[in-house]
């Protein structure tokens, strides 16, 4: 009997073991299958593009444009910090305003560009919360809270590509999987809405067991809104200031069409997958490959590296602030 228990419950491990290994191998080929995909279907683009006309693309550009898109990149990430000013508000987490907004730039950024799933901005925000004397009973909740609304304005937008009024119909003609994808995206909104104002995400939630507010739902989802909002205008607006002209809403559409790509392939800042939707919908619109990946490439840099560099000079600063406080209490 005892052996047989014993054999039993090696089994359950087993099993638990073969589970977590199928999960794992889910995580890692759904990603590199839609990579795969969107590399198969973006070949003849990609074989379109002459790097040395890209590059001579980016040396016409002139400063004051330079400037413009630089500032428009810098505005789209400072946006993000409402994510941390809502968090801030909903648990009554006492840090000033300026430092609030410290971290989020620094947990965005780095989040932006290294990602893993959002990994690295939960770790970020959970080492500079708690160096500030956040606790833990405050800062989990919290963070539990803050990972599944940063999808929901994205999801809301592609409520746009499907009904029209963000088309993106000739990606869907040619791309017809696409649909799929953003259909799938679009109907993460009302799931979030459900769980959001569930009673069992308010005993997680909420200390005093309500569910949560509309306000906070609506608040929560104009966050992610303001989010991916300006990152579309800043592809617009670098568009615009390369390309020339460029109208607004297809643009916008292609956008969300790429982002959601670059979302599914879990590749930080959804780089590949994003990049090759955004060049065949540029390309639908008429526009020479080599201008595409220049406005990718400027996109890249002052959406995502240049951010990135102050953030990391702005974690410097505080984390050595912190370590020369740890010091001195010390001594």
């Amino acid at each position: 009997m005892q052996s047989e228990r014993l054999t039993l419950k090696r089994f359950r491990i087993v099993k638990l073991m073969l589970s977590i290994y199928r999960m794992r191998a889910f995580k890692v080929l759904f990603p590199l299958s839609i990579i795969a995909l969107v590399y198969l279907q973006g070949q003849h683009e990609l074989k379109r593009v002459h790097l040395g006309r890209t590059l001579y693309e980016l040396k016409l550009v002139p400063a004051p444009l330079i400037m413009q898109m630089m500032g428009m990149g810098l505005l789209a990430v400072a946006v993000m910090s409402a994510y941390d000013y809502l968090i801030r508000a909903q648990f009554r987490i006492k840090i000033g305003l300026w430092r609030t907004f410290h971290y989020a730039w620094i947990a965005n950024t780095f989040n932006n560009l290294i990602g893993f799933a959002g990994v690295a901005g939960v770790g970020l925000r959970t080492l500079l919360y708690r160096k500030s004397g956040v606790p833990l009973s405050v800062l989990t909740p919290a963070i539990v809270f803050l990972s599944p609304l940063m999808v929901s304005g994205l999801s809301l937008l592609a409520w746009g590509n499907l009904i029209g009024l963000l088309p993106a119909g000739m990606l869907f003609k040619e791309h017809y999987w696409l649909g799929f994808a953003v259909w799938g995206m679009a109907l993460y909104l009302p799931l979030f809405v459900l769980v959001q104002r569930s009673s069992l995400f308010a005993k997680w939630m909420n200390k005093d067991r309500q569910r949560t507010p509309w306000v906070t739902v609506a608040a929560s989802l104009g966050a992610s809104l303001l989010e991916w909002a300006f990152a579309g205008v800043t592809f617009w607006t670098i568009g615009n200031c390369l390309l020339g002209g460029v109208p607004f809403i297809p643009i916008f559409g292609i956008f969300i069409v790429a982002a959601i790509a670059g979302m599914l392939s879990m590749a930080p800042g959804g780089i590949g997958a994003f990049d090759l939707i955004a060049l065949l919908g540029l390309t639908q619109m008429g526009y020479e490959p080599d201008q595409a990946v220049a406005v990718l490439v400027i996109y890249r840099m002052f959406y995502y590296i240049v951010p990135w560099l102050i953030g990391l000079v702005l974690a410097a600063l505080e984390i050595g602030l912190q370590g020369r406080k740890f010091f001195r209490r010390r001594d």
